[in-house]
């Protein structure tokens, strides 16, 4: 007997397919800019002081990395990040910053994309994963073990004996 052979049809836009990844590929991971800005902003803290006027008053990279050199000579980071510092103490968001922590930290989240992102970007990027991070670990509900003068033992309903409703009184200090 002879075999029927079924063909295949081949379709254009199969449903059960492998698609490829639709959007706008990632540049920077978000988690990489984070740290990176966290690092920076404890790396400018430590020599702030000795580099603000001199920052300040950089008119090319080679005067902001003649800054960095100063405080920390042979620092190579200086060198790939003097384009990005440059570019962020022209920005008129960091003029508006009275405070040295403030500079600091605007510094910081600008520079932390490394050129791959713009610097507004570099910022949103940093805020959204410190949001994250303070949205991530949270109590949501606490309970306590009680045992009432009513009799009652068990858990305590919004810090109040569930049956008699006396309060639970905690501590001052």
């Amino acid at each position: 007997m002879k075999k029927v052979k079924r063909l295949k049809k081949k379709f254009q836009n199969p449903l059960d397919g492998d698609s490829p990844k639709r959007g706008r590929p990632v540049k920077v991971v978000a988690s990489a800019v984070r740290g990176r800005a966290d690092n920076y902003r404890i790396w400018f803290a430590r020599i702030w002081n000795e580099i603000e006027k001199q920052l300040l008053s950089a008119e090319t990279e080679q005067e902001v990395v003649g800054a960095f050199q100063s405080v920390a000579p042979g620092n190579e980071e200086a060198v790939r990040i003097a384009p990005s510092v440059l570019e962020v103490l022209r920005d008129s968001g960091f003029l508006k910053r009275k405070r040295q922590k403030a500079r600091i930290n605007f510094l910081a989240d600008s520079i932390a994309g490394l050129g791959l992102v713009t610097s507004r970007r570099s910022r949103d990027i940093c805020a959204r994963e410190r949001r994250a991070d303070a949205e991530r670990h949270r109590i949501l509900r606490y309970e306590y073990w009680i045992e009432c003068s009513c009799g009652y033992e068990g858990h305590s309903l919004g810090h109040a004996c569930p049956r008699c409703k006396a309060e639970i009184m905690f501590p001052i200090d």
